[in-house]
């Protein structure tokens, strides 16, 4: 019997030409995700730097004109010997994984699919050589997609990219990354939009609180003592500085609106270990903020940039859109929660699905318990309320009305039914507007009844008997009775001689200088 043949194994394994693709447009679907990853270095190369420099400022510069995008940082920069490889390896970093954001070397790659041209230049303090790297896109994309070109990536990178060296002009003590991408070519042109870049930054990266939010230096102060990774820096979008989004007073999606009273600070522990702490602003809870104010949501934060988006958080809650009632932060303490490579999560561990069962137990569950408690309560009051008006609408159609205002007021009120109201509702209060508009005055509707003025004289007299016995308050009564003189007098100015009047005025004046 012969032996069973056996394929024999590749000296070198091969690594095929869509792993770039993968590790670029695959990994990050939206173009403004590269600026995340490249500001995300930029803080990384900050924080090498003493304590004293780490108010270095990125800058982001946009060139509609050129089609050009630019992130520099004065941060510790690459040294020369180390540039060739940390600019043009896949997968290789010497960063901590527990101390730096970024740290798999790939996220330089994150616009390799949105340009034409990528270009990486950095120096290090000391150093006389400025290193220059530069990302032919075109021809990736070109090479990638041509399906008679076969290629291993360790040859493809070769061939779209150059690498040199020149001897710096400036200062020695100079050091920077700068990543600059050219002839920007994604196709909703959002890395070339100022404001949706602007929106974008303030939302995912580790920007400072604005200066008029009343509560940003309290929360800060208690996520640098409480949150170690927490930090901010300033960066900047064609000279305008970047803030959180967060303010004092907050838009509803009602059309209403809502003010933080107070902040409330949250541990979420497990086995008295703290896993993350975070910031919740006091609302009533009388709805979902506005998306439009772009701080709607609890937001799940590590190293001080967003995980995931603003929904992140929803499924933890009994309702996933309770979370949109509420407004802040949730920032990792732990070093063991790691963000996954595409940043949308952690990495799965025991230490994930403690911090998560800590956030359900501490805010999930009691938060959605509140909302509907107040919801219901709401729901309650609105209910009574609507029942008054319906009813008070239906006086002025069978009875006429008292005044114009109290039938202007009654129209108002029936033509904000709306939204949640029942179709029911609606209709019954589209109805009643109709016949209130045509409803008479009560006066109008004594008359059609062939009532002489006698009896109306009568009616008028009893009605003036309630109104003096269900006013508590005399002072605002009589105000109210000389308010009816005043009408009266107009309306029959022959009821009180003017003789008479002219009197008793000058008798109470006399009475007056001699008290």
């Amino acid at each position: 019997m012969s032996p069973q043949r056996k394929d024999k194994i590749p000296n070198k394994l091969t690594f095929g030409k869509y792993i770039l693709d993968s590790l670029s447009v695959g990994m990050y679907s939206h173009p403004l995700m590269s600026l995340r990853e490249y500001v995300q270095n930029s803080a990384d190369a900050i924080d090498c730097l003493s304590r004293d420099q780490r108010n270095s400022p990125i800058e982001i510069v946009v060139d509609g004109r050129k089609r050009s995008l630019v992130i520099r940082d004065n941060g510790i920069g690459v040294s020369s010997c180390k540039a060739r490889s940390s600019l043009l390896n896949i997968g290789c970093s010497e960063k901590d994984p527990t101390k730096n954001r970024g740290f798999r070397g790939i996220g330089r790659l994150g616009g390799l699919g949105y340009c034409d041209e990528l270009r990486f230049t950095t120096k290090s303090k000391g150093e006389s050589l400025i290193s220059a790297c530069t990302w032919d896109c075109r021809r990736l994309q070109h090479l990638i997609s041509d399906p008679h070109t076969s290629t291993d990536t360790e040859s493809l990178v070769e061939a779209i990219t150059v690498f040199e060296q020149s001897n710096y002009p400036g200062s020695p003590v100079d050091h920077f990354f700068t990543v600059e991408m050219n002839t920007i070519h994604d196709g909703r042109n959002d890395l070339l939009n100022v404001p949706a870049i602007r929106s974008y930054l303030s939302q995912v990266v580790p920007v400072p609180f604005h200066p008029d939010f009343h509560y940003g230096k309290v929360i800060d102060k208690e996520l640098k003592n409480c949150a170690r990774s927490y930090r901010t820096y300033c960066i900047s979008v064609n000279g305008q500085q970047i803030y959180k989004p967060y303010k004092d007073v907050v838009s509803l999606c009602r059309g209403t609106v809502d003010s933080i009273k107070k902040i409330t600070f949250v541990e979420l522990q497990e086995d008295a270990k703290i896993l993350g702490f975070g910031w919740l602003g006091d609302l009533s809870l009388q709805g979902m903020v506005s998306p439009s104010t772009e701080m709607d949501g609890l937001r799940l934060r590590c190293g001080n940039i967003l995980v995931g988006n603003k929904d992140t958080l929803s499924g933890f809650f009994r309702e996933r859109r309770f979370n949109n009632y509420l407004v802040g932060e949730i920032h990792v303490c732990d070093n063991g929660l790691i963000p996954n490579s595409r940043r949308d999560d952690f990495e799965d561990s025991d230490l994930k699905d403690k911090l998560y069962s800590a956030f359900i137990r501490e805010i999930g569950i009691p938060f959605s318990r509140k909302i509907r408690y107040l919801s219901s309560e709401r729901s309650k009051k609105n209910s009574t309320s609507k029942n008054i008006l319906f009813r008070n609408a239906s006086r002025v159609v069978d009875r006429g009305y008292i005044s114009e205002l109290q039938k202007e007021e009654i129209i108002q009120n029936l033509r904000r039914i709306n939204g949640n109201d029942s179709d029911c509702d609606k209709q019954f209060a589209a109805n009643l507007v109709d016949r209130v508009l045509n409803s008479q005055h009560v006066l109008s509707v004594l008359s059609c009844q062939h009532r002489s003025n006698t009896d109306v004289i009568n009616l008028f007299k009893k009605t003036l008997e309630v109104v003096y016995s269900e006013t508590m308050n005399r002072i605002e009564f009589e105000r109210l009775v000389k308010r009816l003189y005043d009408v009266i007098l107009q309306e029959s100015p022959s009821v009180v001689s003017p003789k008479v009047g002219a009197t008793i005025d000058d008798e109470l004046s006399k009475r007056d200088e001699i008290v």
